[in-house]
């Protein structure tokens, strides 16, 4: 199966156009109805979609586009929905470092998948590529093996159907109705969120400032701020491998395992900068607004 560069770069691009569309979606519904059920969904979801790929694939090119349309879609209330639960969850002083272990659970995942990847692109079943599709985790980046050549991939397939089994099991959505800490570690976090979750009681009488939100300064300064360093990141997700591939002309063996290299990076600076951040704020040696102003400067620059 091969596919016209143009024609690579839409599919690249595709998962990407659904992702923006569900992130605010995706916290709304987390804040009504629980971080657990939606996250349950956006996995299991994504495993079905993702066991379709291959057929979509070699069914019509315009069908795996829309496909992975619908499956950026349902991942996009992912990341929301976890910071929801962490709101319910984490102390105001561990909050950095919880926060940055979720993403790099992510990471974990690029790195152990992106080596497997490459064998099974080669040596795996069904014509190489498909297997990546059946065999392995939730998507991050986006897999096309055109011409042979392995595209990066971490996709949903039977693993995700197995890890939200799991998730279903041990993950609640506040402290109070959880069956797996003790009553020590539940009264602690109850009572370092006292503050803030009786304020939040006194927000949900009120509605949400929409236009204000929108003209808040602070506001489109994080969005900039993001935009600039995904903007890398995400290029070096879809083009990395390509180049490395296309250009430099690394076997897919070899591309699986230096296609990890950052995001082993990323797992370990992520989890280093989360424990600086709580470090620096336990300390008390600057605010929370300047601890936040300044990973922002460290790490979208």
């Amino acid at each position: 199966m091969i596919w016209p560069k143009s024609v690579q770069g839409q599919v690249l691009s595709a998962f990407f156009w659904g992702y923006f569309g569900s992130q605010i979606l995706g916290g709304y519904l987390a804040s009504r109805i629980g971080g657990k059920i939606v996250i349950a969904f956006t996995v299991i979801a994504s495993s079905i979609l993702t066991l379709l790929s291959p057929l979509a694939a070699f069914t019509n090119v315009y069908l795996f586009f829309a496909l992975r349309v619908a499956l950026g879609l349902v991942q996009g209330a992912m990341f929301p929905a976890f910071h929801t639960m962490w709101s319910m969850w984490a102390p105001p002083l561990e909050r950095s470092l919880l926060t940055g272990i979720t993403y790099a659970g992510g990471q974990i995942g690029n790195t152990l998948v992106m080596p497997l990847s490459g064998i099974l692109c080669k040596y795996g079943f069904a014509g190489g590529w498909p297997s990546i599709y059946y065999v392995l985790g939730r998507v991050f980046v986006d897999c096309l093996i055109l011409e042979l050549e392995l595209k990066t991939c971490v996709v949903t397939g039977i693993m995700g159907l197995i890890w939200s089994l799991v998730w279903c099991y041990f993950v609640a959505d506040i402290p109070q109705k959880s069956r797996h800490i003790s009553e020590e570690e539940r009264a602690y976090i109850q009572l370092s969120l006292a503050d803030i979750m009786s304020e939040g009681e006194d927000q949900k009488r009120k509605p949400v400032p929409w236009v204000e939100i929108m003209k808040s300064v602070p506001v489109w300064a994080c969005y900039c701020g993001h935009f600039a360093g995904d903007w890398g990141a995400y290029m070096m997700m879809t083009s990395l491998p390509l180049f490395m591939n296309d250009i430099l002309g690394f076997d897919l063996t070899s591309l699986g395992f230096l296609s990890a290299i950052p995001y082993i990076a990323y797992f370990v600076f992520i989890n280093l900068g989360g424990l600086i951040a709580d470090k620096i704020r336990d300390a008390e040696l600057l605010s929370t607004i300047a601890v936040r102003r300044s990973a922002m400067i460290i790490g979208k620059r």
